[in-house]
């Protein structure tokens, strides 16, 4: 998987430990990816400064060849805000690989099965 950055308003100190910390949870994310190719899987990784309220906005895009998928997370400190948007996206290419094997383990998917939603109904006459 390819990371690019993307970054506005940081000094180089702030650029340099916000990809070296991003780098240091590629592999989390890599292990799911494991059903795709090597070469096929992209992710963006962009931060933003916010000097008004001292904060930071996490923007993490993980681009698959079926979905892409996105999570964005603000927080004070650039460690924090990197582990929420890293836990958001791991939770969604689990349901989505779930949704791909149409598995019901997923929460989500389970509570969709139980609302009916998505199933065909026959009607007999």
């Amino acid at each position: 998987m390819e990371i690019t950055f993307f970054h506005k308003n940081l000094t180089k100190a702030e650029e340099s430990s916000f990809a070296e910390y991003v780098e240091t949870k590629r592999e989390s994310i890599e292990n799911l990816l494991n059903t795709f190719p090597q070469n096929a899987t992209l992710m963006r990784a962009n931060i933003e400064k916010f000097d008004k309220h001292d904060a930071y906005e996490v923007e993490l895009s993980v681009i698959l060849p079926t979905k892409q998928i996105v999570a964005k997370e603000a927080s004070h400190l650039i460690t924090k805000a990197v582990d929420l948007a890293k836990d958001r996206v791991i939770v969604q290419i689990k349901k989505h690989i779930a949704m791909m094997r149409k598995e019901r383990k997923h929460k989500s998917v389970r509570e969709r099965k139980e609302a009916g939603i998505g199933i065909k109904e026959e009607v007999l006459f």
